[in-house]
């Protein structure tokens, strides 16, 4: 009888966690944003989605594989916000040599730097705008 107890506290427990969290099959979809990088000097550019949730992202790693990157090594001079929310910020930063550039519904593009920009330890971040305010 103890047994049975414990399992439909576990039952109940595990589904209401399942109805709380957003989830595919119940037709939720995360929001997302386009980013396009742009090598004006080679012509090339790579369109990259994006999850909007905060999280800190390598440019290596998203487009290391496109028309922008050279030898695996990514190398862009401008940025686009090509498909967003109008809440939406995303946000390239690189430490060395600082770069912080800031993309959203007023300012879609921006230049990185001419001719090109070596991008390849700079990361992105994609969330919405006031999103600090519900943490």
């Amino acid at each position: 009888m103890h047994f049975s107890n414990a399992a439909a506290l576990a039952s109940a427990l595990f589904s209401t966690i399942a109805y709380a969290a957003p989830a595919a099959e119940f037709g939720w979809k995360p929001l997302t944003a386009t980013v396009q990088l742009a090598n004006d000097q080679s012509g090339a550019n790579a369109n990259v989605v994006i999850p909007i949730d905060g999280v800190k992202r390598p440019v290596q790693e998203l487009w290391g594989n496109t028309a922008v990157a050279h030898n695996g090594l990514v190398f862009a001079s401008s940025a686009q916000l090509t498909a967003y929310q109008q809440t939406t910020v995303c946000t390239i930063t690189e430490e060395k040599p600082h770069l912080s550039a800031t993309l959203d519904a007023e300012r879609t593009s921006v230049s990185l730097g001419r001719p090109i920009v070596d991008l390849c330890s700079a990361y992105i971040v994609c969330e919405c705008e006031g999103m600090d305010e519900f943490v």
